[in-house]
């Protein structure tokens, strides 16, 4: 909580390699505190196969990077057009440029691998109009009502959303009117929304990293709908690095199936995942954990959770979710 206040301003100044030190520190405690989330879905994601490097290794640049990425989110008022280049690099920019030449916007399709949020001011401050489809953080203090939620919490989320205003993009909130969303398209802007989100009301089973993975529906619906290019994007920074690498990837045909759209989009992601499996291990962690809060949970093999809402209750607290209004 201090960090999200008092501290906010401390951390903007702190240099970008002291706070990469300050995170490994801190990283090796968390790591030390448990690691077992992070291990269990390191082990599955190679099941069968050799992992890359040593586990311990892995596991500790995964903290680090969950650390680092947390504490950036306090600088993101303090990032301008004139600074955002010493924050992040832009590749594959020709492939959005090419794409919205063609008048129909641009949708960049992520994960939330890495610091998956910088791609908001990378290409908003580079001047590109551009809408984000998400759940607005307050909005988790309601869906994670019997798990997680305590008032400090509560206060942290509104924090942050306070934040992520901040940033250069209009908003929208997944779990409510989308039209936002598709005006940003017709208008030939650029939509980023991710495609392995809790939320959702029709679902996908695909096979991802080995296992059996349900997606939301949304994200295929929306690029069908919209004729909008689709562009397979990642955000990364390895730990010591200076910036982080908005990686914007070739465009992605439609398949004639959202199954097979969807599908060729998630064989394309989980290869950045198998390479560098710390940029997403602090994600899986998560959907692991909240497991029985979630109408669908991301892989079907995980063990019972502690509490466990039946669909119609999970349904109604995204009901409940799409009710919020500011405040």
């Amino acid at each position: 909580m201090f960090l999200y206040y008092p501290g906010q301003s401390l951390v903007n100044r702190v240099p970008g390699p002291v706070l990469d030190g300050l995170s490994g520190a801190g990283g090796r405690v968390l790591q030390a505190l448990g690691a077992g989330d992070m291990s269990e879905e390191l082990r599955a994601i190679y099941a069968g196969r050799s992992l890359p490097r040593p586990e311990g290794e892995i596991l500790g640049d995964a903290f680090r990077l969950t650390l680092y990425n947390e504490l950036e989110v306090l600088r993101y008022p303090f990032l301008d057009p004139g600074t955002i280049d010493g924050t992040c690099v832009v590749e594959g920019r020709e492939h959005l440029d090419a794409a919205r030449a063609q008048g129909r916007g641009a949708i960049v399709l992520i994960g939330h691998y890495g610091a998956n949020q910088m791609i908001m001011p990378a290409l908003g401050h580079a001047g590109y109009r551009m809408a984000q489809l998400s759940a607005p953080p307050p909005v988790w203090a309601e869906i994670l009502r019997d798990s997680r939620t305590t008032p400090l919490w509560e206060k942290v989320l509104q924090r942050r959303w306070q934040l992520e205003k901040r940033l250069p993009v209009e908003h929208v909130n997944v779990f409510r009117f989308l039209r936002p969303a598709f005006e940003t398209l017709k208008q030939n802007g650029v939509l980023g929304l991710a495609f392995d989100g809790g939320g959702g009301k029709k679902w996908l089973k695909l096979d991802f990293l080995g296992r059996k993975a349900n997606f939301s529906l949304q994200p295929a619906q929306i690029w069908k709908k919209s004729g909008a290019v689709l562009l397979p994007t990642y955000v990364t920074r390895r730990p010591g690095e200076r910036r982080h690498r908005v990686v914007i990837t070739e465009p992605l045909p439609w398949m004639g199936t959202p199954e097979a759209s969807f599908a060729a989009f998630v064989r394309r992601f989980e290869a950045w995942v198998y390479a560098a499996p710390e940029q997403y291990l602090h994600f899986l962690a998560m959907r692991r954990r909240v497991r029985g809060t979630d109408v669908m949970p991301l892989f079907d093999d995980y063990p019972p959770a502690a509490h466990q809402l039946d669909p119609a209750e999970a349904e109604e607290r995204l009901r409940l979710a799409g009710e919020w209004r500011e405040a």
